[in-house]
């Protein structure tokens, strides 16, 4: 998954879409997509190391996979080593809630065994860290462990886990990661993590105290209590149809769940998927309205309300502050 050309390309005809026409912060989103299915990746570029955003991206779209195509399909997906989930130095790799391996490709002897115990050379029980991180939503984990793409040579691994249901989570990782990026140092600060799990539960709250009605005419108000610049409460249906999205306000009543980002991400779909099971956070890009709409890195964490709703928050990343000790990071607000 190179995709950094295939993405400014992409981004740049999005963002001439979502402005087209619009005035403030309104704007009108692509032709409903709601009848495609999950997009091919395209073919790596030989040579070329993944990003931090490519990886999550690999592991969003493995993610929505196991959800459309069921955990025995996926896993036989996951552990064929010519698969679609094998791209250079990227693979996907699934355990259960207990570390017992479900997939790894170029490991199959391992396939059925606990690797719970297992340390690196360093200590590090990364499984153990990986169950933990994809329990709280999913995130991003350190660790060193062989690239089977460079001989099994061990090396600094940094890899992305989600949970696909409460029984097994799936990752995949890339070796020798440069200068950890703003989705690293803000994106999996858990402070600003925690800051948008209370935003989400105090609109949730909200909403089971006041009502649907009454709650989704407070999300959708650009004055009201869950908008504040560019982080707000939004909310749709499990079909994908918005409820409420206060800086465009023409989408509400339309079905987004065909929406996909230029990473190949189908952020709608992934985030009923999340919220049915049990919420989480994901990256994607979306026009941000502080921005005059331009289509920026955003990562979200979703939940459900009941059974026929849910909501969600998200910061963009250009706008978390203050990454270095002495200034905590916060959601804008």
């Amino acid at each position: 998954m190179r995709m950094y050309a295939v993405f400014v390309i992409v981004a740049l005809v999005l963002v001439a879409v979502l402005g087209a026409g619009c005035t403030g912060t309104e704007s009108t989103l692509p032709e409903n997509q709601s009848g495609a299915t999950p997009t091919a990746t395209p073919a790596p570029v030989a040579g070329s190391p993944a990003s931090p955003e490519e990886l999550v991206a690999f592991v969003e779209i493995a993610y929505e996979y196991a959800h459309v195509h069921g955990q025995e399909a996926a896993l036989s997906e996951f552990n064929n080593q010519t698969g679609r989930f094998v791209e250079d130095e990227l693979y996907i790799f699934a355990y259960d809630s207990n570390g017992t391996t479900l997939a790894l490709p170029f490991q199959p002897e391992v396939l059925g065994k606990s690797r719970w115990n297992i340390t690196d050379v360093n200590g590090t029980a990364y499984i153990q860290d990986a169950v933990a991180t994809a329990q709280s939503g999913g995130g991003f984990i350190r660790y060193l462990y062989e690239d089977p793409a460079d001989n099994f040579t061990v090396k600094e691994k940094l890899s992305y886990v989600m949970m696909v249901d409460q029984g097994w989570f799936i990752g995949a990782g890339i070796y020798d990661p440069e200068e950890d990026p703003l989705i690293m140092t803000g994106g999996a600060d858990p402070r600003v993590r925690e800051n948008l799990k209370s935003l989400v539960g105090e609109a949730i709250t909200y909403a089971h105290t006041k009502g649907t009605e009454e709650a989704l005419r407070e999300f959708n108000d650009q004055n009201g209590t869950f908008v504040r610049d560019s982080l707000y409460i939004y909310a749709f249906d499990y079909n994908g149809t918005t409820l409420a999205l206060p800086h465009q306000p023409r989408l509400i009543g339309t079905d987004l769940s065909g929406l996909q980002d230029p990473f190949g991400v189908n952020y709608t779909r992934i985030e009923i998927l999340l919220a049915q099971h049990g919420g989480g956070f994901i990256f994607y890009h979306y026009p941000n309205p502080s921005h005059d709409m331009t289509l920026e890195p955003k990562m979200s964490y979703v939940q459900k309300v009941d059974d026929a709703w849910w909501l969600g928050a998200g910061v963009y990343l250009s706008e978390i502050t203050g990454t270095d000790a002495s200034n905590p990071p916060s959601v804008p607000g």
